[in-house]
């Protein structure tokens, strides 16, 4: 059975989906904990926090969910070196970690750097997933090809869309990185994602996780 039949017969699998998100710079404890505390009532893959509380949400989850830290966020502009320093001191605390790719050297067309930047931070974390955002949003669909192929060549586990400032994801965003990397690399759906509807409709599109800080809402709108 597909991931769309199962959304489809059973909407409340898509918990298993949800990365519940909190990587407002501004985050407060108390804000990380209430996080927390619904992605393990709801069942949610993932809790997704800046670094500085990656410790915190560790405590509280356990084993009962993952981690996600953001490295190199939101603009990806970070030199290798200290995305590797940020990647490896959230390995005692992070189980998945959400780098952005080096948005200014794919814009001035150095794919090297680009390629080299994730790879530095795929090889810090280990057997980790790492996903790697591209924000599709601010690129034409070429573009987002490319960046696409070569967050996977780079090593990347997903292609994640995007950290959100760059407005919605669009499914046809999704569609494109699904069709231009291999069937065993994920693609993470990331912005404007409100209701159980949409996140089927990323899902149709070729997303194997949801990213949102409206997770209780999108489980909720299956009820």
């Amino acid at each position: 059975m597909s991931l769309v039949d199962t959304l489809t017969d059973t909407p409340e699998e898509v918990a298993s989906l949800i990365e519940h998100t909190n990587v407002d710079p501004a985050s407060t404890e108390a804000e990380v904990r209430a996080l927390c505390a619904e992605v393990l009532e709801y069942g949610f893959h993932a809790a997704v926090v800046v670094p500085y509380h990656a410790e915190l949400a560790s405590e509280l989850l356990g084993d009962r969910a993952k981690v996600v830290a953001v490295v190199g966020f939101p603009y990806g502009i970070q030199s290798t070196t200290a995305k590797r320093a940020e990647t490896r001191a959230l390995l005692g605390h992070a189980d998945e970690l959400d780098m952005v790719m080096n948005r200014t050297a794919f814009a001035d067309g150095d794919d090297e750097t680009v390629v080299e930047d994730i790879a530095a931070v795929r090889e810090v974390a280990g057997e980790r997933t790492l996903k790697c955002i591209i924000e599709s949003p601010a690129l034409s669909r070429p573009e987002i090809e490319r960046a696409a192929g070569l967050a996977e060549e780079g090593g990347a586990d997903i292609v994640k869309t995007a950290v959100g400032y760059d407005g919605p994801t669009d499914p046809a965003d999704v569609g494109t990185i699904r069709d231009a990397v291999a069937p065993d690399t994920g693609v993470k759906a990331s912005g404007g994602i409100g209701s159980f509807e949409t996140a089927l409709t990323m899902v149709r599109a070729g997303a194997t996780r949801i990213g949102a800080s409206s997770g209780v809402d999108i489980y909720e709108s299956v009820r």
